[in-house]
């Protein structure tokens, strides 16, 4: 595959894992601060900031490149997104069974496109975590 291919995805340097991690903690605050400014929000919007900065976090977390990167963490990252997307049928399945019975209908807080990209998010990233700490205890 050519270097300039479309398919082609340049990982980030390891020092966006800060900003990755950065953005985990950061909606919380930014809730409390809006919460506490007395700006009206929806019940739905807290929720979807929440899932949001989580999603765009572990995005960069799993687009980070390892100090190392040699041929089978490359296999790691490979299978980690093919177990994401494996978890995230089966997650998805459930949370629509949950809100069917739950609420009555498939219109919840939990299914939206933010809460299935944090989903996905960090299915790869403990996927991938979870395949490097296996190599690594061997």
């Amino acid at each position: 595959m050519k270097e300039k291919s479309i398919l082609h995805v340049p990982l980030l340097s390891p020092g966006w894992k800060k900003v990755g991690y950065a953005f985990l903690p950061l909606p919380i605050v930014l809730a409390l601060g809006l919460a506490f400014s007395g700006v009206a929000l929806e019940s739905s919007e807290p929720s979807q900031i929440l899932f949001g900065f989580w999603a765009i976090g572990f995005g960069l977390l799993n687009l980070c490149r390892d100090k190392k990167e040699d041929e089978m963490i490359r296999g790691f990252r490979l299978q980690a997104y093919q177990t994401g997307f494996f978890w995230l049928i089966w997650g998805l399945a459930a949370l629509m069974l949950v809100s069917y019975f739950g609420t009555g209908g498939f219109s919840s807080n939990f299914l939206s496109v933010f809460s299935i990209l944090f989903l996905l998010n960090a299915y790869i990233y403990a996927a991938f975590q979870y395949q490097k700490y296996m190599a690594t205890k061997d």
